[in-house]
This record gives structure tokens, sequence and C-alpha cells, in this order.
């Protein structure tokens, strides 16, 4: 069987590697736009901002790039890299509640999104999700609550702002009860990892299932699949991360899973209704942005086995195996 679909829109892009090796692997990936998280370098003045937006304009790709809200304790200048062309507001949750509450305020005044990391960073020593798996293997685990509790401190602030609010990367089913009853202004993210994967998978050590956030539980998983269908989740992003440094004890290797190369693939390989997907990865974004995709691409439906060594980004770590769909 083949489906025609608009090219994906991936809201959560890490800038890990060169944005040649984005704009290649997104090509491969079947993504026609990407938005840049700046958190492996910085992202929060005109130098920063113009030397990706240029690397983009030469690569002849749609990336919009995400700028730091919030810098060493101090606010960006919001308004001034707007008009310089930034599209998205990244911010850590456990910032200065003061400093939050200002870039919701920009954000509302300038129309555009805020995108935030709900982390507690002091709760987050850990190296994977803390469950039974962390402590069989001796590991500091992560808590579900140092996601949820400050998802439940910026949504309630987000109710004193129209500025369009998105939770990225959400991964614990606590988080997912606390926003399902969320106001139209505020959107839900998942990554594709979570809803592939859960702890249980680490196994022995095995790095490659080493990631930030982490891999919560099975129940956490089947938590995040089901708010996709009931449309709780309004996008699936890759948080594609090019990390090298996997051959290493796992507390030291790596975060980060390679998949920009295969994100749409993976995406309607999901056991998720087809149109579902399409809304996830492609409308949904687009909306948030006010773009129109207009190039399609056609899948295919299968089982295709995924050699990572054709992978254009700099990574080649995935435990990725098999598709369900391939594009045509």
């Amino acid at each position: 069987m083949k489906i025609k679909v608009p090219k994906s829109f991936d809201l959560n892009v890490k800038n890990s590697e060169s944005v040649a090796k984005i704009a290649a692997a997104a090509k491969n990936g079947g993504v026609g736009y990407a938005l840049m998280i700046p958190t492996i370098k910085p992202i929060y003045d005109k130098l920063h901002l113009a030397y990706n937006l240029k690397r983009a304009n030469e690569e002849n790709f749609n990336l919009l790039v995400a700028i730091e809200g919030i810098h060493q304790g101090k606010l960006s200048e919001i308004s001034i890299l707007r008009k310089k062309g930034a599209r998205a507001i990244y911010i850590n949750s456990d910032e200065d509640m003061n400093l939050i509450k200002r870039v919701f305020e920009y954000a509302s005044f300038l129309d555009i999104p805020v995108f935030i990391n709900a982390n507690n960073k002091a709760l987050s020593l850990g190296v994977m999700n803390d469950s039974p798996r962390a402590y069989a293997l001796g590991l500091n685990g992560i808590p579900n609550y140092a996601e949820s509790i400050e998802v439940a401190k910026i949504l309630e602030l987000s109710k004193n702002f129209d500025a369009k609010i998105v939770f990225q990367s959400i991964t614990a089913k606590e988080s997912i009860e606390i926003l399902k009853n969320r106001p139209s202004n505020v959107y839900v993210d998942v990554c594709i990892d979570n809803l592939y994967f859960s702890d249980e998978d680490v196994g022995e050590f095995n790095t490659l299932f080493k990631t930030t956030p982490p891999l919560r539980s099975e129940e956490d998983r089947q938590a995040l699949l089901n708010a996709c269908e009931k449309e709780i989740v309004d996008f699936i992003s890759s948080n594609h991360i090019a990390a090298t440094q996997k051959d290493l004890p796992f507390e030291e290797a790596e975060y980060g899973i390679s998949k920009l190369d295969i994100f749409t693939q993976l995406a309607y390989s999901l056991p998720l209704p087809h149109e579902t997907v399409t809304k996830l990865i492609s409308t949904n974004p687009a909306k948030l942005f006010g773009i129109e995709i207009n190039e399609y691409i056609e899948i295919e439906f299968g089982e295709y086995e995924i050699d990572c060594f054709t992978f254009s980004s700099k990574a080649k770590n995935t435990p990725y195996k098999t598709l369900k769909a391939k594009i045509v």
C-alpha cells in the first residue's frame, strides 16, 4: 500500500551538528521544515542567529531557529532577535520565574511561540528513568515528578498569558494527566523515541538507549501513545541529537539518539492511524507557525531494515532496526 502525505515539520532538532548535516539528514527523513533547538550550542544573540540562518540559506533548507529566551540568568534581546529572523524561543522551566514571566510577555506581544523544557535540574541528577531497571543496573534515576511538577508550575503561569506555549518532549503519564485540560494556547509535544521504547530497553547498559529526556516506563509509553490517538498530544518530533560518543560506560556515554534520517518513516510506522500521524508531524506543526506545506512525498508500507551507515547525520548510533514504512 502507498499513500501520499505532506513532508514533515520536525519541531525538535538539537543543534548538535552542522546545518549542512541536518539539511541532508532531513532530506533523507522526508522533513521539509525543521526547528533548531539550542541546547548543545548557544543561540542567544544576533551573531549566533545569523550564522545558522546563513548556513540554512546556503543549503536551501527550511530551517527555523529558536533562540534562548534566558541566557546565563539574563533575558535575551528577544525583540531584536525576532526582527532578525528568530522564529521561536526556548527556555528551561526551572529558570527564575520572573524572567519566565517576562519571556511570556514578549512572546505574547511578538507572536512567537515558547518551547519549554519541563525539567527540574536539581531532581534530574540521574542518567536514566528512576525505575527497577535503574536499580538493577546500579544507576541513578530521574523520577517522573522531575518533569510533572515543572509542567504544573508552567501551566499555571501560562494561564495568565495568550502566548503560544509548547511543552517539549513530554515523557510522563502524570504530565499528560495535568495537560489534558490545558487552555487553547498551550500545546504538547512528545519525542518519537518515547513512543517506541521504554527504560527496559536499556537492558544491560545499552548506551544506544541513553537519551534526554530519558525513556520512561512501559506504562508511560502506552499513556503517550493513547494521548496521541486522543489528540491530547499536538506534535510528535524527533529530538534528534547527533551523539557519537556511545562506546563508553553508561554514565559517561553521550545523551542522544540519531534518527532525523528516518523520522517520517518512523512516524508512519507507529501503531497510529495515518491521518493522526499526518496531523502530528505535518499539519499541526505547520499551523503553529502559520506555514503551508506544499511539498508531498509517497510512503510505502512493508517490512524494511534500517542501515544506519547510510545516514547523512554525523551520528550513526541508533537503536532502531526495522521500519514498517519507507519513502518511495
